[in-house]
Parts: C-alpha cells; structure tokens; sequence
C-alpha cells in the first residue's frame, strides 16, 4: 500500500491491476451492499453532507458514457460506523437515470443508497474502478472504489472512500468472511 500523499493516484483503474492487502481487495472486491457490511460492525448511520444539481466532472461524465454537459445530481455523504466517519462517498445520479421507478433515488435524505440499489429490482454492477488518493472532502489519501450501476437500465456512478478509520474498526476480521 502507498504510504505517504505522495504516493497517492488518482487515476481509476481495474482492481486486479492494483497492489492492494487482502483485507482491503476484500472490501473493494465485495459485490454486495457496503451497507449492510458496515452493519454488521455496529451502529451505522448516513450524514448527509450535500446534494447539488450540476454537470458531473469529466471523468464522471465518461464513466457514465455521457456526452455533452448532461446534468445530474450529486451527493455527497459520510458513512458513520459507531459514531466514527468510515466512508465517504459521491453518488452521480445523472437527471435522465432518475425517472419514473427511479425517481426515489432522488429523495435519499439520510438514507444509504445502497437501500434501493439492492431493493427489487436489484442494481447490477456495470463496472468497477479502484483508486488511492483523496476523498471528496481531501480526506486521506485512501482506497477508494468507483461502480458504476444500472438500475432499471438506467446508469449512476457511486464512489466510495474508505477511510482509515474503518480498518480500525475491522481490523480483525477475516477476509472473505461474511
């Protein structure tokens, strides 16, 4: 693992291009709900830190296979564990993903999006990029993972930051149990 900012990149690429330890290949690798995962490790809850209607930065817009200066909503939360800020994460909701059945994905307050994403009809996976570099709010650096979901046929792109709390937190447990 990189061990200084320095060392930090902040180019998004392929899991099994990356160096990363066991326990946090398991975390980024782990198709299932970041939620309910942090759940198992106490009491969790969001802080919903902002949400803003605006053109997502380039680098999201291709990600999303968008052209243009289409515009999305973007949240920004905390994930706290215990009290403890474990996750920070940035989710691009381009305006076009959140119609008809979508359009409660729009109206999360406080709620972890993963709630819907693995609520019938579940969100698959499209595609995902890990990173180690700074969180949205230049936390770290840390380890972060970039998926980019399709819900209903409709894509969104959520990034999640895992902080150096959190290996704190689970530190003893083991990879690939769950």
């Amino acid at each position: 693992m990189p061990n200084s900012p320095l060392d930090a990149d902040p180019k998004w690429r392929p899991l099994d291009r990356l160096t990363v330890p066991p326990l946090i290949r398991d975390w980024l690798g782990d198709p299932g709900s970041l939620t309910a995962r942090l759940r198992r490790h106490g009491a969790f809850h969001v802080r919903h830190n902002r949400s803003l209607v605006t053109v997502p930065a380039p680098f999201e817009r291709e990600q999303l296979h968008q052209s243009g200066r289409r515009i999305a909503l973007i949240r920004e939360v905390t994930l706290m564990l215990c009290d403890t800020p474990v996750v920070e994460a940035r989710s691009v909701l381009p305006l076009l993903s959140l119609r008809w059945a979508n359009r409660n994905l729009a109206h999360m307050g406080g709620r972890s999006l993963g709630s819907e994403l693995y609520r019938y009809p579940e969100a698959h996976r499209d595609q995902v990029w890990v990173r180690y570099g700074l969180s949205p709010a230049g936390r770290g650096p840390c380890w972060g993972r970039q998926t980019r979901f399709v819900k209903r046929g409709r894509p969104l792109l959520v990034a999640e930051y895992f902080l150096p709390a959190l290996w704190s937190l689970v530190g003893e447990e083991q990879v690939g149990e769950q």
